[in-house]
């Protein structure tokens, strides 16, 4: 059940970024309540929503570690760390950046969690 929780966690938070997260991926060390992705690629649409010009040629996230606090999972925040990302980016002619669009997308993205947190807890 907790690796549901800490996929569904990292799917929500970061899965927009990187490429091919799922749940093999993870290395849980249940007992100390940290999680870790090594070497994870970035998607090539990683900055789309932010409207720059500028994308992802290519990226590798060197390690990503979430910190679960086993014992108040609900209370204590979870923390997540990422350290060694190395990103290779190139112009993009066909990007205008519009903070209304950004703004309209972050505001879905925030529906759409709550939703997700509502249907998780009436399970």
């Amino acid at each position: 059940m907790l690796e549901n929780l800490v996929a569904w966690v990292l799917n929500n938070y970061v899965g927009e970024y990187l490429e091919n997260l799922n749940t093999d991926q993870l290395s849980i060390a249940l007992l100390q309540g940290q999680v870790e992705l090594e070497n994870v690629p970035l998607k090539k649409s990683a900055l789309r929503k932010f409207d720059i010009p500028l994308k992802v040629k290519s990226g590798l996230l060197g390690k990503l570690t979430l910190s679960v606090p086993l014992t108040r999972l609900r209370s204590e925040p979870w923390v997540i760390k990422m350290s060694d990302l190395l990103v290779l980016l190139e112009p993009s002619t066909s990007v205008r950046y519009d903070v209304e669009n950004v703004e309209i997308y972050e505001q879905a993205k925030k529906e759409q969690q709550l939703e997700d947190l509502e249907k998780y807890h009436k399970v």
